[in-house]
């Protein structure tokens, strides 16, 4: 489906993710602009509503709004229990990975009070997963030589307290010196991954059946 309360003409949508309990989607969206206005974009952080019995969403609700905050918000990832909204803010824009200024903050559900993370650093934090019990979270930092995204951990505690990361541990301390690749979107599991690369590969190229939405807007979204 694709309902026009999330699929609005005159804004671009984002990032979208599932409150834990599928009553909420949490995405970013922006007015339209044009490209070369790119610096100006800037993302609120918003949610809708959905009614699992009747399927029926309801209307955007906005939870930081650029206007208000001056920065731009990225990657809504929920915590299992549902009472923290871990998120990206940066200067602008919508990738949160190419800016040094990008910035996890996260809102308590409860209060709606945002805080910037002290474990931040001066380098660009983004692609943050929760662990499925909570207590952890690994996410991408550039901190270490502000070119290439390594994962690093910080454990949280039932206070939402956000203690000191650190690197993903290697045999060799110096591996990061010279790994010239970069560790992007790490997700914790709790299980190894059962589906084979390939197979992977060849729905995507040869999928079986193809889904079309069901949908209540024009999806041909024209460019000005």
């Amino acid at each position: 489906m694709t309902p026009s309360a999330i699929a609005q003409l005159n804004w671009n949508e984002t990032w979208p993710s599932w409150a834990p309990d599928g009553r909420y989607l949490y995405y970013c969206r922006a007015p339209k602009t044009p490209i070369e206005k790119h610096r100006e974009v800037r993302y609120d952080l918003v949610r809708a509503s959905f009614d699992l019995a009747s399927l029926k969403w309801g209307e955007p609700e906005t939870l930081a709004s650029a206007k208000e905050t001056s920065r731009s918000a990225g990657l809504p990832r929920i915590s299992p229990d549902g009472r923290w909204l871990l998120f990206c803010m940066s200067k602008y824009g919508n990738f949160p990975v190419w800016q040094p200024s990008s910035d996890l903050c996260v809102m308590d559900l409860q209060t709606r009070k945002i805080r910037r993370l002290d474990i931040n650093s001066d380098q660009s934090e983004s692609w943050h997963s929760w662990s499925s019990n909570g207590r952890w979270i690994v996410f991408s930092s550039k901190r270490l030589d502000g070119l290439f995204a390594r994962p690093h951990f910080s454990y949280v505690d039932e206070q939402g307290t956000f203690h000191k990361p650190f690197v993903l541990p290697q045999k060799d301390p110096a591996f990061y010196n010279s790994y010239l690749y970069t560790f992007n979107l790490p997700e914790l599991i709790r299980e190894p991954v059962s589906v084979k690369a390939a197979d992977l590969s060849r729905a995507m190229e040869k999928p079986l059946k193809i889904l079309k939405p069901e949908t209540d807007v024009v999806l041909e979204h024209k460019e000005q």
